[in-house]
């Protein structure tokens, strides 16, 4: 929830690409097998570490859940080229669209070519245009608890 879209909104800030996949009925446990563990509370800093580009793990996706970072540096399965919206989507667009395709998974990328914000549900991006629209749109995916 509130701590999701905190950490979103400074990575976007700092311009660095992230991707974070927020689990909902359907585990992402296969997807967190290929990162390291993490297993700790969603904190902003946090976010910022894993995302930074020292980073080792930068390059992969963060899956959540709950509140908990499970693991980071993961792979995912990546959306066909022919069948998404936009055959110029990078890799991070094209995973969160991949997962959301074969998961109930919520997907936040944040670009940083173009520091824009965009949310993946089934299949489908969102662009976020304003940093309050991410609170609510989360609200409307999520369960209360996340």
């Amino acid at each position: 929830g509130q701590r999701v879209r905190a950490g979103a909104v400074r990575l976007r800030a700092r311009r660095w690409g992230a991707l974070l996949v927020l689990e909902r009925q359907t585990y992402l446990t296969e997807s967190a097998d290929t990162g390291v563990p993490v297993n700790a509370e969603v904190r902003a800093p946090l976010l910022e570490a894993l995302f930074s580009p020292e980073s080792p793990l930068h390059d992969g996706a963060v899956i959540l859940r709950g509140r908990n970072i499970l693991a980071a540096g993961c792979t995912l399965p990546l959306a066909d080229r022919s069948e998404s919206s936009s055959p110029q989507l990078g890799t991070r667009h094209r995973a969160a669209q991949g997962v959301t395709e074969v998961s109930d998974a919520v997907a936040i990328v944040i670009s940083e070519e173009r520091g824009v914000v965009s949310v993946a549900a089934d299949g489908r991006l969102t662009t976020v245009r304003h940093p309050p629209d991410l609170g609510a749109l989360l609200r409307t995916l999520l369960p209360v608890t996340a």
